[in-house]
């Protein structure tokens, strides 16, 4: 690896970003003045929320089917299985009082807990609402409870049997489709909603819902994507964006809403989108989601109420433990519910802690729908299926028309200007004999972004070595390693570090010594992308926009052929660089990635979400790709690679 220079370059760059987008929020908060701003406003940021995540209107009532009932004191529970999609099941608990007549409901959302609707404290809080005559439905996520998507599945061992693990596979290879998990998970805990709805039992003029960590989000974004509910308790999720980015908090795909921040929205815009409807944001005092944040977004979001003439229908509690559903957290819900449902039931939770084995809250004999319900549909099947027909509907582009429709998706403007350089200190490695001589220029292609193109060789260069042609080439990982250790094309040489590469490679959100960029898909190099997508600006649109960057200023300084190479990670942005660029002559490329699609063939690929395009198969592959290079100019590829070399 080479010397990190710039390891903290990705966070401060993303932490100046968000401040920025904060700074000017609040003053369009400020310049609301009256009830009609306000209305306005939550207009404005509740169809921004639906534009994202596109849930399916007109659904008809899910198919249903109950697998059982078990009754405990004061209350029982239907084991209820709904289907979302065309047989896709979702496995749930609906919580019922045994008293009689049309009830209160809440939708209760599970965290990352592995064993969903199961876990204790979603137990507790559903059995005790239901004591107090409400209907709960808990709902098990996908890739949790009796919905692992990777059980037994060969290839996906590393993976199976851990939730965020699950849900970071799932959500790169639907990114590839054009879908979004969280819409996923958002469209599942809506057709729950629909279900309790038709029901005969349920008062739908009273519906609320709940849920803590995962289950918060998911809470905070259907309260913001439905009109039905009536009232909402998010715990253990709502803080800012900016304190997550901030301390560095990694969550999982569903928590990152694609163009989100593009769109100006801050974290606090979910909780008005429906303002003045009642919301109480349940914190706790030592959680990773920064309670200050949650008291900031509370601040924030009050005034709009008050506009609104509501403002006490906006609360918020800190609970004083770790992050988790408490029962402080639990009891501010309780009382909370109970006021703006008007029932005449105590806030308090029972003595006896009333809870099912996990074998009577199962729906299916085996626990899984995989192995119980062979005939339904996975996650992975519907991505296949996707992907197949993306692929048959696929209309062929010219190379023309491929560069233009890349560089709208990519943002990429059709000029460079020189970029500001840096001559950066030359390092000189110690070799057995004599040193190796790292030569070094920082190229920063934008505000807080340094990228490093370097020469290693036995001569120190103050400025660009004069040269008619020079290959730059775009490591897998590190150009400081791989260019003294990896075969590399002919005559002069320039190693590039793009973002989060090699010397600017983020050691921030658990880069540890055991950290392992592609057996760990919950990492630094996924957050980072995620963010990015938050933007609408993918990690490989800023990687071009960087080589394009690097092109230029070689360019200026008077190199007249300018060839390219990638390896690995390094080549998805290589060969688009090569296609945009008419500066570009040629490209070599080892251990390439063979297509987007195989990527999806894979149960669980360990290429990372940072190679990938989001919506890319609706338009294009690599293949496709590769061939319009390769009909303007010489490509060259050494070897293809099914996965990409680990660590």
């Amino acid at each position: 690896m080479s010397y990190a220079a710039y390891s903290s370059m990705m966070l401060d760059y993303t932490v100046d970003n968000i401040r920025k987008l904060n700074a000017d929020r609040d003053l369009k908060l400020a310049a609301l003045k009256t009830k009609a701003d306000a209305e306005n406003y939550v207009l404005d940021v509740r169809a921004k929320i639906a534009a994202i995540f596109n849930i399916p209107q007109n659904r008809p009532i899910p198919e249903s089917r109950c697998c059982g009932v078990v009754t405990k004191a004061g209350f029982k529970v239907e084991k209820i299985i709904y289907y979302s999609r065309e047989n896709f099941p979702v496995t749930s608990n609906l919580y019922l009082p045994l008293t009689p007549g049309k009830k209160p409901a809440v939708i209760l959302l599970c965290g990352h807990n592995g064993t969903g609707k199961a876990a204790e404290p979603y137990q507790l809080a559903a059995s005790n609402l239901a004591r107090k005559g409400y209907a709960v439905l808990v709902i098990d996520p996908i890739g949790q409870g009796e919905r692992w998507q990777f059980v037994g599945v060969k290839g996906a061992e590393h993976i199976s049997g851990c939730c965020t693990k699950e849900h970071s596979i799932l959500g790169k290879q639907l990114r590839l489709c054009g879908e979004f998990f969280g819409s996923w998970r958002a469209y599942d805990a809506i057709c729950g909603l629909d279900y309790l709805l038709s029901r005969p039992d349920i008062d739908p003029s009273r519906v609320g819902v709940t849920g803590n960590s995962g289950g918060g989000t998911m809470t905070t974004v259907v309260q913001a994507l439905d009109s039905r509910f009536t009232m909402a308790a998010p715990s253990c999720y709502v803080t800012s964006w900016q304190r997550n980015f901030e301390n560095e908090v990694i969550v999982d795909s569903e928590q990152m809403f694609p163009g989100i921040l593009a769109a100006g929205c801050e974290m606090g815009d979910l909780v008005l989108a429906y303002a003045p409807r009642p919301v109480i944001l349940l914190g706790q005092k030592q959680d990773f989601f920064d309670e200050r944040g949650l008291r900031e977004t509370y601040a924030r979001a009050k005034k709009v109420y008050e506009l609104l003439g509501a403002g006490e229908d906006l609360q918020f509690f800190i609970g004083p433990t770790y992050h988790g559903y408490s029962i402080e957290n639990r009891t501010a819900m309780y009382e909370f519910f109970n006021r703006h449902a008007g029932m005449d039931a105590d806030n308090c939770e029972c003595a006896d802690k009333e809870v099912l084995t996990a074998e009577e809250t199962q729906c299916v004999e085996s626990g899984q729908v995989m192995t119980s319900l062979p005939e339904s549909f996975t996650v992975r099947d519907i991505i296949s299926a996707l992907a197949a027909k993306l692929k048959a509907e696929r209309v062929a582009l010219s190379p023309a028309e491929l560069k233009d429709k890349l560089k709208a998706v990519l943002q990429i403007p059709d000029r460079f200007a020189e970029p500001y350089v840096r001559m950066l200190r030359t390092l000189y490695i110690p070799q057995e004999q004599g040193y190796l001589i790292h030569s070094r220029f920082g190229i920063e292609t934008e505000h807080g972004i340094m990228t490093t193109l370097k020469f290693i060789c036995g001569t120190a260069y103050s400025a660009l070595p004069v040269c008619d042609e020079l290959t730059i080439y775009l490591p897998h990982l590190d150009a400081g390693t791989e260019m003294v250790e990896k075969t590399l094309p002919e005559g002069m040489v320039a190693g590039y570090d793009c973002r989060n590469v090699g010397e600017s490679r983020a050691i921030t959100c658990y880069a540890i010594e055991e950290y392992n960029l592609f057996q760990t898909p919950h990492g630094q190099d996924y957050h980072y992308d995620g963010i990015g997508d938050m933007y609408n600006r993918s990690t490989v649109a800023q990687r071009v926009f960087d080589l394009l960057s690097a092109i230029a200023y070689v360019k200026n300084c008077g190199v007249k052929k300018i060839k390219l190479a990638g390896r690995g990670l390094g080549c998805v942005p290589a060969v688009i660089g090569a296609l945009l660029c008419d500066d570009v002559k040629a490209l070599t490329l080892y251990d390439a990635p063979e297509s987007w699609q195989s990527m999806l063939e894979k149960p669980a690929t360990y290429w990372p979400q940072s190679c990938m395009i989001p919506g890319v198969l609706a338009y294009t592959d690599l293949p496709e790709i590769y061939a319009a290079v390769k009909a303007e100019k010489p490509l060259t590829i050494v070897n293809f690679a099914e996965e990409p070399e680990l660590e």
